[in-house]
């Protein structure tokens, strides 16, 4: 999940020159400027920020207490300084009223804001509180406050809330900070104060362990997961990873070896796309909550985070999420497509979601059996969903207040990008298939010379079909029409079969998957 408002559009970092003033001499003579005057001094525009949990009396963390300073100057087209807060992030609420303690200064002293909110956004999505200064300021500046916890038993959604767990805390950058959006700084370096904690704690972000610099202006901080505290990690923090895992609480799996299968299918995807060479580091976060809201499993760049409730007794001894863990980590590899958020999540979520059923399998860590079971609860899901021909902007609409109908295009889109595959396999005469398309169209997404549009998406599939892609994509996709895949749209060793399936009392036509008995895993997805 990737929907995001950007709360900040910075221009390129500058220098800036801070001219200290003459001192004039004693007994009325001359100044010796080479004596007197202080050294010119250049700032480099930047921000720096410290993040220390608050724990109360019960030793839970009920705040996170944050400094910063913010060098540099103003965008050459600001007047004045412009901070920004979620009210709500994708159904996180009241993140601005959790504030406290703001307190803001230049050389000059305490600075003042007025305030004013954005209009309240159907869906849970977000909208953000504005403070904008009644004077003019002097750079640096000192930006204080403290950010409280999400409460329990708030509005359910994605994992962007801080909330405690397990003697520590975790969330999004999102989910508590107020961030300058209009300064010239392009580069952030963020510290940890972790003297709170009386065990062994360590403080990660999804840019790094420890201190770390993040490029980007200081909004770019609330695209990141954070935990802190006496997490576990796999692997040991005297391995050098490009793979690593942090955790709060207790799981009904053994957590080191769900984060070994993880770590392998983070190895496997990262030799099957070839655009993203080398594979960036990867992070993944997990807690586990007393009280809800639990929060489910949610991407952000290079990282996700998997934030669940109280483990069941059915749980134990069966494996975690594996599927889930897939899918959160392909979205670094499928990114995104330059659209709204209704018309491109087809993409952003289909396409994950196909890969998320297939490349297990092609990875060999999952049977023929496994992948047959999922591919039918795909088609369960899908033909039993009652939004299944609902079209994209009604989805959105509909937003996080029903996530059966949310997720609608989660499903339509995988069996759409299955489909395709058969389509490809069938005009080339078995020579193409969608890796063909999709390794071209990620390359071109990460050179730079493909713009990623509904209508340069249809044109790249259209070469591949010699169809009208464009209009199939449109109604399918867009306006919600019913996708019944072609039979062999799985690969060769499955096969569809006409099925009836039970939709709230009502017969849906759709699909059921059974194997190929003569044809061997490992050909599934062969090609000529």
């Amino acid at each position: 999940m990737n929907s995001h408002r950007d709360t900040g559009s910075g221009l390129r970092a500058m220098m800036i020159v801070l001219a200290g003033l003459a001192l004039l001499g004693s007994c009325g003579q001359a100044s010796n400027p080479a004596q007197d005057e202080p050294p010119v001094q250049i700032e480099k525009a930047r921000y720096d920020i410290k993040l220390a949990p608050q724990v109360d009396e019960s030793g839970e963390v009920d705040s996170i207490k944050v400094t910063s300073t913010l060098f540099g100057g103003l965008q050459s087209d600001e007047t004045a300084l412009r901070l920004s807060a979620p009210v709500v992030y994708v159904m996180v609420d009241g993140i601005a009223d959790r504030i406290k303690d703001l307190e803001v200064t230049d050389r000059i002293g305490p600075v003042e804001f007025t305030t004013e909110d954005d209009e309240p956004v159907p869906g849970g999505f977000p909208y953000f509180r504005h403070w904008t200064a009644v004077r003019d300021v002097t750079f640096p500046v000192e930006i204080n406050y403290r950010a409280l916890v999400q409460p329990p038993n708030s509005p359910g959604g994605p994992a962007f809330g801080i909330r405690p767990s397990a003697g520590g805390v975790s969330g999004a950058g999102s989910g508590y900070m107020i961030v300058p959006v209009n300064a010239t700084s392009e580069e952030s370096h963020l510290s940890w104060d972790l003297s709170a904690f009386d065990k062994p704690s360590v403080g990660v972000t999804t840019f790094g362990e420890g201190d770390t610099v993040v490029v980007g202006p200081p909004s770019a901080l609330m695209q990141g997961w954070l935990m802190a505290g006496p997490a576990e990690r796999y692997p040991s923090a005297d391995v050098h990873s490009p793979f690593n895992a942090y955790w709060l609480g207790d799981f009904p799996y053994d957590e080191r070896g769900e984060m070994v299968f993880v770590s392998e299918m983070y190895d496997f995807l990262g030799s099957f796309f070839t655009h993203l060479n080398p594979p960036p580091e990867y992070r993944v976060f997990m807690r586990q909550l007393d009280t809800p809201p639990y929060g489910g499993a949610t991407a952000l760049g290079n990282s996700f985070m998997l934030s669940r409730d109280p483990a069941r007794e059915d749980e134990y001894g069966k494996p975690g999420p594996h599927t889930t863990f897939v899918h959160e980590m392909l979205h670094q590899w499928v990114g995104g497509m330059n659209a709204s958020h209704g018309n491109s999540t087809w993409f952003t979520e289909g396409l994950t979601t196909y890969y998320e059923y297939t490349l297990p399998f092609r990875a060999g860590e999952i049977d023929i059996e496994d992948y047959l079971d999922g591919l039918n609860q795909l088609s369960t899901i899908y033909f039993t969903n009652p939004g299944r021909v609902m079209s994209a902007d009604a989805i959105v609409k509909v937003g996080f207040n029903d996530e059966k109908i949310r997720h609608v295009p989660y499903q339509r889109g995988a069996l759409y990008f299955a489909d395709l595959d058969s389509r490809i396999r069938a005009a080339s005469d078995g020579t193409r298939n969608l890796d063909t398309l999709m390794t071209r169209v990620f390359s071109m997404r990460e050179d730079g010379s493909l713009d990623l549009t509904l209508e340069n998406w249809a044109a790249e599939a259209a070469k591949e079909t010699g169809a009208d892609e464009y209009a199939l994509l449109i109604a399918t996709n867009i306006d919600g029409s019913l996708i019944v895949p072609a039979d062999d749209a799985f690969g060769h060793c499955v096969r569809g079969l006409a099925a009836d399936f039970d939709a709230d009392g009502e017969t849906a036509k759709g699909v059921r998957w059974e194997a190929v008995s003569d044809t061997l895993p490992e050909n599934c997805f062969s090609v000529k």
